[in-house]
């Protein structure tokens, strides 16, 4: 869903620097949680994740989908900020918990 969102953003043809910046930006984050949830993923099928584990994630995943969007809106509409700093402590927050749960023993 986010990668189809930084697809859209990031294809503007005719973008400002600091548009492109805030696109970038954008996309490092989204890149860095899409990976981590990749590989989330192969742990949960491999029973390597717990229910408990599982509930704090997608928890914090619904937040962070919750502040890319408002950060992505934020982009289009004022290029000159760039990613709110909510935006990059719970995607920092969804990777630890995630990078937590595929590194426990089975």
């Amino acid at each position: 869903m986010l990668s189809g969102i930084m697809l859209v953003l990031g294809s503007c043809s005719g973008c400002s620097t600091a548009r492109e910046v805030s696109y970038k930006t954008l996309a490092a984050t989204a890149n860095t949680v899409d990976v981590a949830m990749k590989a989330y993923a192969d742990a949960r099928v491999a029973g390597k994740v717990d229910d408990a584990t599982h509930a704090k994630v997608v928890d914090i995943k619904k937040h962070y989908e919750t502040a890319f969007l408002a950060a992505a809106t934020a982009a289009q509409a004022n290029l000159e900020n760039p990613s709110p700093s909510e935006l990059i402590t719970i995607a920092t927050q969804l990777v630890e918990a995630i990078n937590s749960a595929t590194k426990k023993s089975p």
